[in-house]
C-alpha cells in the first residue's frame, strides 16, 4: 500500500514558513500604509496651499476659513487628511495675508501645533506617524522629509 500525501511534519513546515513571511510582511505593509497616508495628506496640503496663493492674489488676504475658498481656486477642496481627520486652518492675526495649515497626522492631537506653526523649518524624518505636519505659508515648517 503507498499512500499518497503530506506527513505531519511537511505541513508543519509549510505552516511555519507562511508564519515567518507573513511576520515579515505585514509590519512593512503597514507600515508602508501610513507613510502612503502621510505622503498624500502632504500633496493635499500642496494643493490647498496653492489654492490659498490664488485666493491671496486675488484679495490681498488669506481666508479666514477654508470653506471660503472658492471654486475658482480650487475644483474641489480635499475635506480631510489621509486619515479622515479635519484640517486645522489657521489665518493669521496681525498679518492677514499669512496662515497656517495642520493635520494632526495618525493621532487627533495637534501636540506640535504651537511649537512649529510659525517658527522654525523643522523637516525631518519622522518615523512617528503620530507627529503634526504643519504647512504655514505655502512653506512647510514641520513635516517629514520627502525624498
Amino acid at each position: 500500500m503507498n499512500k499518497k500525501g503530506f506527513t505531519l511534519i511537511e505541513l508543519l513546515i509549510v505552516v511555519a514558513i507562511i508564519g515567518i513571511v507573513a511576520a515579515i510582511a505585514i509590519p512593512n505593509l503597514l507600515t508602508a500604509l501610513q507613510r502612503g497616508k502621510q505622503k498624500a495628506t502632504m500633496g493635499d496640503m500642496k494643493t490647498i496651499a496653492n489654492a490659498i496663493g490664488s485666493y491671496l492674489v486675488d484679495n490681498s488676504v488669506a481666508p479666514n476659513a477654508l470653506a471660503n475658498i472658492g471654486k475658482f481656486h480650487i475644483q474641489k477642496l480635499p475635506a480631510t487628511d489621509g486619515w479622515g481627520h479635519a484640517w486645522l486652518y489657521i489665518q493669521g492675526t496681525t498679518n492677514l495675508d499669512e496662515y497656517s495649515l495642520g493635520s494632526s497626522g495618525r493621532d487627533t492631537s495637534f501636540s506640535g501645533w504651537d511649537q512649529y506653526s510659525a517658527a522654525g523649518y523643522t523637516l525631518s524624518s519622522l518615523s512617528d506617524f503620530n507627529n503634526d505636519i504643519i504647512l504655514s505659508n505655502g512653506t512647510f515648517t514641520y513635516a517629514p522629509k520627502v525624498n
